[in-house]
């Protein structure tokens, strides 16, 4: 086990507020565990100067409802925002598995780490990371007490360990913690089904499931299926191959319920009928699951033809002005 003791660069400062996040706001791309542990994590909103995130590698018992050993003494790492994050900016932690306390990335001060634990050691026989915000703890040592986060509203979990999600029954393994879904803000991959049965490393596969111009909905679709994601039991260091760049999100204004409806879905008979109380061109973008753009055009009716295509899962995004929204259908 690798013992990190996070350096951290002092930053002040006044008259902030942070930006509280919900669900889904940030998502995590990639868990490395060989050589130096690294991970990226993308906030899906922007995010204020001073906004808390924590991350920790120790995993959630779903039995008891409570950290496992109900504590957090796999480690946690407190990052504040210096400043006003845009959406989509791509933040890359990676710790030195040679010099104890050394963070390599970032390195420009540009993001404020604390250690809020005692050990933070990816491994490659299975682990997790999980992306929360909460109340801080009274002290930094009391984070090995009973229950030192009471409260946490979870953000996002990746883990290394199996396709199935396990109980907190050793270091290696986490359940969904609450308000997490799988195949959306919780996502695993291991080589089998089985507990352990680990990949050294995960990452979302970018280069064939773009991000960029998409909403967060579209976004968390894609980072949300396993499918669209790679493990690896060999990524040395200074390698970036499954890195991503920042890239940029489409604002999400969405339509209320009673501003737009379609329907049917599932499509029968090819034809989809898009109900606006909005006036103005809709602009329409379909993607498939693997990210791909199938469809992008404007009408200027209600009706939009599908019968070209396959029969499956595809994502529509459907833009009115300053509304968009992005749906799931099922084409039979």
């Amino acid at each position: 086990m690798k013992k990190l003791y996070i350096l951290f660069f002092l930053t002040f400062f006044t008259g902030f507020s942070q930006t509280t996040l919900a669900p889904g706001d940030l998502i995590i791309t990639s868990l490395v565990a060989d050589a130096n542990d690294r991970f990226q994590f993308i906030p899906l909103v922007d995010l204020e100067a001073g906004t808390v995130i924590y991350f920790t590698e120790s995993g959630w018992n779903a039995t008891t409802g409570a950290w496992r050993n109900n504590d957090l003494t796999e480690g946690v790492l407190k990052y504040t925002a210096p400043s006003v994050i845009t959406k989509g900016t791509v933040i890359t932690v990676e710790e030195s598995a040679t010099t104890e306390g050394q963070i390599l990335q970032p390195t420009n001060n540009s993001v404020l780490f604390t250690d809020y634990g005692n050990n933070w050691a990816l491994s490659i026989s299975g682990d997790q990371i999980i992306a929360f915000q909460s109340s801080p703890p009274a002290t930094w040592d009391s984070v090995t007490d009973t229950n030192p986060f009471p409260n946490p509203t979870f953000l996002f979990i990746v883990s290394n360990d199996s396709n199935l999600w396990y109980d907190a029954v050793s270091t290696n393994s986490s359940a969904i913690p609450p308000g997490l879904t799988n195949g959306s803000t919780a996502i695993t991959l291991g080589k089998s089904n089985a507990i352990d049965d680990a990949w050294d490393n995960v990452y979302y596969d970018y280069v064939n499931h773009p991000l960029d111009g998409l909403d967060k909905n579209a976004i968390i679709a894609l980072v949300g299926n396993a499918a669209n994601w790679i493990g690896d039991d060999a990524i040395a260091d200074n390698t970036t191959y499954w890195q991503i760049n920042s890239f940029t999100v489409l604002s999400t204004n969405e339509f209320s319920t009673s501003e737009l409806s379609i329907y049917p879905n599932p499509v029968n008979n090819g034809i989809i009928t898009i109900d606006s109380q909005l006036l103005g061109v809709k602009n329409i973008q379909l993607f498939d699951t693997m990210g791909r753009t199938i469809l992008k055009t404007q009408l200027n009716s209600n009706l939009l033809d599908l019968s070209n295509l396959n029969s499956g899962l595809y994502l529509l995004n459907i833009a009115i002005e300053n509304r968009n929204a992005t749906y799931k259908i099922i084409i039979k």
